[in-house]
C-alpha cells in the first residue's frame, strides 16, 4: 500500500512533465500542417473525437484490432510467433509462444492507429498526395486517433485492473501518457520536414521547467494568502 501510495504521488509530481511534454508534442505536429497551428486542427480532433465517443458510440472494435495487433508485432519483435489471433466486437485475444513485460504492455505504449496513419500519410505523400489540405487532415486525424487511444486505453486499465495498475492508476497512466508522446514522436521524426525528435525533447525540457516554476509559485502564493488569513 505504502508503496502504490509513493507511486501515486510521483505520478502527481510528473504531472507538469506531462503538460511540457504534450506542449512540446503539438509544437512538432503543429509544423507538418500549414496551417495547422491556426486552425487549432490537433485540438479538433481530439474534440470530434470526444463527442463521436460520448453521443456516437465507443469504437470498441477498432481499439481492440489494434490493440491485438501491437501484441502481435510485439511478439515477432521479440522473436515469438502468433498461435491464435481472435477479435470481435466485445474483446480480443491472441496467444503467442512466448510473453514477457514488453508483449504485455506494448499495446498501452503504442498508439497503433497513430502510427499507421502516419505510414498512410506518407504514402499519399510519395505519390504526390500530400498537398497542403491532406496536411492539416493529418494533423486532425493524428489528434483523433490519439484521442482514440488515450481513452480507450484509460477505459481498459480502469476496468480490467490489469497488472500495470497496481502501480497506481495516476502513476499508470501518466506513464503510459508520456510514453505514447515519445514513441509517436520517434516514429514521425524520420517521416516528416519539420518534425525533430531532438527538438521536441529540448521543447519538453523547457516547458516542462516553466510548468514547475508556474505550479512551485502557485503552491507559495497559496501558502502566502493562508498564512495572511
Amino acid at each position: 500500500m505504502l508503496s502504490k501510495t509513493l507511486k501515486t504521488i510521483i505520478g502527481l509530481l510528473l504531472f507538469p512533465l506531462a503538460i511540457g511534454t504534450a506542449k512540446a508534442f503539438y509544437g512538432q505536429i503543429s509544423g507538418i500542417g500549414m496551417f495547422s497551428g491556426i486552425l487549432h486542427m490537433l485540438e479538433r480532433g481530439v474534440l470530434v473525437y470526444l463527442l463521436f465517443h460520448v453521443i456516437v458510440m465507443r469504437p470498441v472494435y477498432i481499439y481492440v484490432l489494434g490493440h491485438e495487433l501491437v501484441h502481435v508485432f510485439a511478439t515477432w519483435m521479440c522473436g515469438g510467433h502468433v498461435v491464435s489471433f481472435k477479435v470481435t466486437p466485445s474483446g480480443g485475444n491472441v496467444v503467442t509462444s512466448k510473453t514477457n513485460f514488453f508483449i504485455e504492455l506494448s499495446p498501452y505504449f503504442v498508439p497503433i492507429h497513430t502510427i499507421f496513419l502516419g505510414i498512410i500519410f506518407i504514402v499519399l505523400r510519395a505519390i504526390g498526395k500530400g498537398v497542403p489540405y491532406m496536411s492539416d487532415m493529418f494533423v486532425f486525424l493524428i489528434g483523433f486517433t490519439m484521442a482514440l487511444h488515450f481513452i480507450m486505453t484509460a477505459e481498459v486499465l480502469k476496468v480490467e485492473q490489469s497488472d500495470i495498475l497496481k502501480s497506481g492508476f495516476v502513476f499508470s497512466i501518466i506513464l503510459i501518457f508520456l510514453a505514447n508522446l515519445l514513441i509517436t514522436m520517434a516514429v514521425f521524426s524520420p517521416m516528416f520536414d519539420g518534425v525533430s525528435f531532438k527538438s521536441f525533447l529540448y521543447s519538453s525540457k523547457d516547458y516542462s521547467i516553466e510548468t514547475y516554476n508556474y505550479g512551485i509559485d502557485w503552491v507559495v502564493s497559496m501558502i502566502n494568502k493562508l498564512r495572511v488569513g
